[in-house]
């Protein structure tokens, strides 16, 4: 488990114990009708693709939903009975961009209306901390809040719950993307949403469903059924059923909340320190405050056990029609890296299922570079192989693509507060994969190794790799200058490059050197590599380490993404 620091305060907040409704005023409900909280004034309905209205009914009453244009006239209508077991779900038919509509659902004398409807383009942000940082608490945070004036793109902020919160989920709803509420939306979401409003035709919402908890592993977001059939999940599901054993559900509330209380209290400080030192780093307040108090105790009540918010938040927002979904996660899963790919393809698989898309786009972000201070001397390399894990699925899963982030991240602080880069390279890569713009979106990648015709070097070949050059060494010294640098050449050390004599032996630090390369055509660039201290290699790495040198960028601006071979 990674060290979780500079959380926002409520952003890992208490769950309820239980199904709760506290009698206020439900705006979900009428009567014997029930529709997901995910439905509201100001929503954003995915356009060009039939659009699924669910929720509660009494068994066998017919249901009817309907959107409605500003004079009334209706545009669209469904009509369906609710299954045996009260269960509602119909689906109304694909419509264009369009907007402000009504959207009206009616069993019997019952009914429920939701005004200033916009038909556009939906996006769910889902995984930890990094993609639940929020905007005001991000790198010129303050400004963009400031300067959000969109009505046009929207958001709903999933409630943050380990068990089904019907008051949490009554008092949510959609809202613009406007100040003050945008403070409180997902920096990338926000950053993401803002790229598509911008490319995309003006008259064209968008919306993002923030569904994130931070300090989250994968297992969470999966179902107890999908981890039985991995040996990983299983790991988890035991670990979770041990540290419960013999407790009981008193004795693990009690702890749940004393640990709570402490970590509230500890973020309240954070946000205190970050208001009168904004230029304060995350390593500086820790110094100032003490570490993050992590990790919480493992109880039924906690957001952080397996298959909770699978269960209490993505199967809350499931199947409301999305375009695609943004997965940033992996951080707290760095102890089971190897396995890591094996469940992020089940959830992929899971998720499109609940959602009954087995195309849903799917855009991952590769964790960036990051290690803790107390481990820089001796780098567990857990990183690394986590990162490879994410690309394999990303390339071998129809429909999904990964975004490489080997620039954005900070030493000692695994919350980096750069968002917008993150944010703008997914919207580039949306933009290209989904909506079909030519926007540059894509790294420079491996494509072939080969030993040089007299053995003593490797020869690496990249595609996605025009203008191929060097930029700085790590991320701190990327973002400390502007210009590139002119020489072909880097040396061992400051490469990222590292070769060895055979699949056993120790990787050292090779000399790169970009070389010309008009017979491979325009998207293809090679780098040699060779070291003295391996005359013959065989083997090659780049970029292999938590926290190392990754200084190769293509002319777009975008870094190389790791391999190793």
């Amino acid at each position: 488990m990674t060290t979780v620091t500079g959380i926002a305060p409520g952003a890992a907040g208490m769950a309820e114990p239980a199904e709760s409704n506290d009698g206020a005023h439900d705006r979900t409900r009428s009567g014997n009708l029930r529709v997901a909280a995910i439905f509201s004034d100001h929503m954003v309905l995915q356009r060009n693709k039939p659009i699924a209205v669910f929720g509660e009914a009494p068994v066998s009453e017919s249901v009817s939903a309907s959107l409605s244009d500003g004079q009334g006239q209706e545009v669209a209508r469904a009509q369906e009975s609710a299954d045996n077991d009260g269960t509602l779900m119909l689906t109304l038919p694909a419509m264009p961009a369009s907007g402000p509509l009504t959207l009206q659902v009616r069993c019997g004398g019952d009914e429920l209306a939701f005004h200033d409807v916009m038909v556009g383009e939906v996006w769910l942000a889902g995984g930890q901390s990094n993609i639940e940082f929020e905007l005001h608490n991000s790198e010129f945070g303050k400004e963009a809040v400031a300067d959000a004036h969109d009505p046009l793109l929207r958001f709903y902020n999933t409630p943050k719950s380990a068990r089904i919160n019907l008051t949490a989920e009554s008092a949510s709803g959609w809202q613009t993307a406007e100040a003050p509420q945008v403070a409180h939306m997902s920096a990338i979401g926000y950053y993401f949403g803002k790229q598509l409003r911008d490319a995309l035709a003006n008259s064209i919402a968008v919306g993002v469903v923030d569904c994130y908890i931070g300090g989250t592993s994968i297992s969470a977001w999966m179902s107890e059924h999908l981890l039985e059939q991995t040996e990983l999940g299983r790991s988890y599901l035991q670990t979770y059923r041990d540290a419960i054993a013999g407790k009981t559900d008193e004795e693990m509330l009690a702890a749940q909340t004393s640990w709570q209380q402490v970590f509230d209290k500890w973020n309240a400080d954070v946000a205190a320190v970050k208001e009168e030192h904004p230029d304060y780093s995350q390593p500086q307040i820790d110094a100032m405050l003490g570490p993050c108090p992590w990790q919480p105790p493992v109880t039924p009540f906690a957001e952080r056990r397996p298959y909770a918010l699978y269960e209490a938040m993505i199967r809350r927002v499931a199947p409301y029609t999305l375009a695609g979904v943004l997965w940033y996660q992996g951080e707290e899963d760095e102890l089971n890296a190897a396995g890591y790919g094996e469940l992020l393809r089940g959830l992929i698989a899971e998720w499109r299922a609940t959602w009954h898309d087995n195309a849903l786009p799917f855009l991952v972000v590769q964790l960036p570079q990051w290690i803790a201070e107390a481990d820089a001397e001796h780098d567990p390399l857990r990183w690394p192989v986590l990162r490879d894990e994410q690309f394999a699925v990303a390339r071998e899963t129809p429909h999904a693509n990964i975004v490489c982030a080997m620039d954005c991240g900070e030493f000692d602080n695994i919350h980096p507060v750069d968002k917008r880069t993150l944010g703008m390279r997914l919207g580039d890569t949306a933009l290209h994969d989904v909506y079909g713009l030519q926007i540059p979106c894509a790294s420079p990648e491996l494509v072939d190794l080969q030993v040089s015709e007299g053995g003593g070097e490797m020869v690496v070949t990249f595609n996605h790799a025009q203008g191929l050059h060097w930029h700085g060494t790590t991320p701190d010294t990327m973002r400390a200058i502007a210009d590139i640098a002119e020489s072909t050449e880097r040396k061992a050390g400051e490469s990222g490059f590292e070769i060895a004599a055979s699949a056993d032996s120790e990787f050292v630090p090779a000399h790169a050197r970009i070389e010309p390369s008009d017979d491979l055509g325009s998207d293809m660039r090679v780098v040699h590599l060779f070291s003295p201290e391996v005359p013959k290699p065989t083997h090659a790495r780049y970029a292999w380490r938590s926290w190392g040198p990754a200084p190769l960028f293509n002319g777009d601006g975008l870094p190389a993404f790791p391999f190793i071979k």
